[in-house]
Parts: structure tokens; C-alpha cells; sequence
């Protein structure tokens, strides 16, 4: 049996995320190191939002990837991530989907949010975006899976672009997460 993460790709390539949004250069290298250190292979989820808008892009929140076009875009893409996860869970292997709050497409309980949110980006400073809820591909893969018959993925997200940002505690609910709490 193996230990497999699904991790959001821009966790393994912050040159992924929109300009300026990159926490670190390349790696985020706090959650490999977790995931490594307890034996989890892993795998790196193609990014939803590179994929369809490209490099140069605008930070956008949910309402904005709410769309019918970005939607049939994450099915696309969530084919074929949930066919290799439903391939790991029905030989036995232990698996977690490692999403970024915070994250429009990637967010795991927390997403971004702005209803109004539309034109030239352009944002009072300190208006707050983040909201409960998935993110678009998230939702979306779940939904998938549960279509497959697994309805109960484990889920794990970084916290690493979120305003209070605790490494510490985001490496102690990774751990009970990969735990299997």
C-alpha cells in the first residue's frame, strides 16, 4: 500500500501563480518536506486557472472562475486527476488531496470571494475576499468523486497566503490529517 499526495501545483511550482502571488521561488518547500518525511509520494494536480487564463493573469476570486466555460475546463482536467486517485483507492492505497486556501479554484474550507468583484483589478486596501467554501476545482473534484463512489477523500490545505499565516499550525493539521484525523 502507498501513501499518495494529490498537491495543488503551484504548492510545487510558485512560479505558477499570478504576479507577485508567489510566496516563495519554485518549491513550497515546508509541505514536501512533511510529506516526504512521512513517507507520501506525490503528485502534482495540474493548476486550473494557469491552464485556462495562462501566465498572465489578473488575481481573481471565485466569482469570477464561476463560470460555465472555467467549469467544463475543471471537468476536463478533474477526468483525469479523479481517475488516477479512484486508481490508488481501489488498490488500497491511502490517499489526500493537498488544495491552498484561500484559492478561488484550489481552496480546500476556504476560498476568495468578492460577489462585486469585476473590471480593471483594482481593490480598496485590506478589502476582505476571503470567504468559507471550496474553491471551483476543488467543489468540482469532489463532486467527481463522489460519482465514482468516493465520497470521503481526505483533505488537507496550506494557509501560507492567508493573512494570520501559522506555519507551525499548519504543519500540525497537516500532520493530523495525514494521520488519517
Amino acid at each position: 500500500m502507498a501513501r499518495v499526495a494529490f498537491v495543488a501545483h503551484c504548492l510545487l511550482n510558485q512560479n505558477a501563480k499570478t504576479a507577485g502571488g508567489a510566496i516563495c521561488p519554485g518549491i513550497y518547500s515546508p509541505i514536501v518536506e512533511q510529506l516526504r518525511e512521512r513517507g507520501w509520494q506525490i503528485i502534482q494536480m495540474p493548476c486550473p486557472e494557469l491552464t485556462f487564463t495562462g501566465l498572465n493573469r489578473f488575481w481573481a476570486v471565485r466569482e469570477q472562475y464561476d463560470t460555465l466555460a472555467h467549469r467544463r475546463h475543471c471537468r476536463r482536467i478533474v477526468e483525469a486527476v479523479a481517475g488516477a486517485i479512484s486508481a490508488h483507492l481501489e488498490r488500497g492505497d491511502e490517499i489526500v488531496v493537498v488544495g491552498v486556501e484561500g484559492s478561488p479554484s484550489m481552496g480546500v474550507s476556504i476560498t476568495s470571494s468578492d460577489p462585486s468583484r469585476g473590471g480593471r483589478p483594482v481593490w480598496p486596501e485590506g478589502a476582505p475576499e476571503l470567504a468559507p467554501g471550496e474553491g471551483v476545482f476543488v467543489e468540482e473534484l469532489r463532486a467527481e468523486l463522489r460519482r465514482r463512489g468516493f465520497a470521503h477523500v481526505r483533505t488537507a490545505a496550506v494557509t501560507h497566503a492567508l493573512p494570520k499565516h501559522d506555519p507551525e499550525r499548519e504543519r500540525r493539521a497537516l500532520a493530523q490529517v495525514l494521520k488519517g484525523r
